[in-house]
């Protein structure tokens, strides 16, 4: 690997200070922020005076700062612009219209799902979702898709890294366990999340492939656990197949589908 001369270290400690926030942790002190980036207190005060004053941060009475709105537009320009998005975004709409479900496009950020796009027909559950949300991959249909997209070292990599936390009775939290489901999944060309999320929702997903076969995204339909018990789960895979390949072939995919290979990565 190209050695990278070029990294700007305060640039990167200014950037850990809003990644420092999350749902969790919406509000956090100056001492925590500290902590929480291994800076002392003097410089992380440079770094959240420089945000407050570009709009990024803001700080309410009890001197505990918080994301301002204006954080927004550093994630939202990139999903609003993202080529998949402007591609898929009608055609998404009309097609969960059409078969009366719910349906969301992600990709994979850091072992995390980041969701691109989502159209919700159907409210059964109690998921606060929206374009650039995030969620975890391992007990997500759309995380195991992007997950079994990786290339074999890239994926023990993200899980050894990852902690498998078990949501509901049906979540994998081993990690043998949940690498034999991914190479099913691999092997199926899509994904099953049966209840894994929660005891509510059955979600299936597909890959969404470049012109070079790598998966880049996926887009996945979820319905309850009653319909999935139905006679229309089979027609459910079939309309998900056939979105994913249009998906696809709209980013110059021309090859076989449901696939999901992780060979394209192993040559770059």
């Amino acid at each position: 690997m190209r050695k990278q001369t070029h990294f700007i270290k305060s640039l990167g400690k200014g950037i850990s200070i809003l990644q420092a926030f999350s749902a969790e942790r919406q509000l956090l002190t100056l001492t925590e922020i500290a902590g929480l980036t291994g800076m002392n207190t003097s410089a992380a005060q440079r770094f959240t005076d420089t945000w407050m004053a570009l709009g990024f941060l803001k700080r309410n009475r009890h001197k505990e700062f918080f994301l301002a709105p204006k954080v927004l537009s550093l994630g939202f320009s990139f999903l609003n612009g993202s080529q998949l998005r402007r591609l898929a975004e009608a055609h998404l709409t009309e097609f969960a219209e059409r078969i009366n479900r719910n349906v969301n496009l992600g990709v994979l950020d850091d072992g995390n799902v980041v969701y691109l796009f989502r159209k919700e027909t159907q409210s059964f559950i109690k998921l606060d979702l929206w374009t650039g949300s995030i969620m975890p991959s391992y007990c997500t249909a759309m995380g195991k898709v992007l997950l079994a997209g990786l290339d074999d070292q890239k994926l023990k990599e993200v899980l050894d890294k990852m902690e498998l936390v078990r949501v509901t009775k049906h979540t994998i939290t081993n990690r043998d366990e949940l690498w034999a489901d991914l190479m099913k999944t691999r092997k199926r060309g899509y994904s099953v999340c049966d209840r894994e999320l929660t005891l509510a929702l059955y979600s299936l997903a597909a890959p969404v492939l470049d012109s070079k076969g790598t998966v880049v995204a996926a887009v996945n339909i979820s319905m309850s656990a009653d319909e999935a018990m139905g006679v229309h789960l089979q027609e459910m895979v079939a309309e998900l197949i056939n979105v994913g390949q249009e998906l696809s072939a709209s980013m110059d995919y021309s090859g076989d589908y449901p696939v999901i290979s992780p060979d394209a990565y192993l040559t770059e």
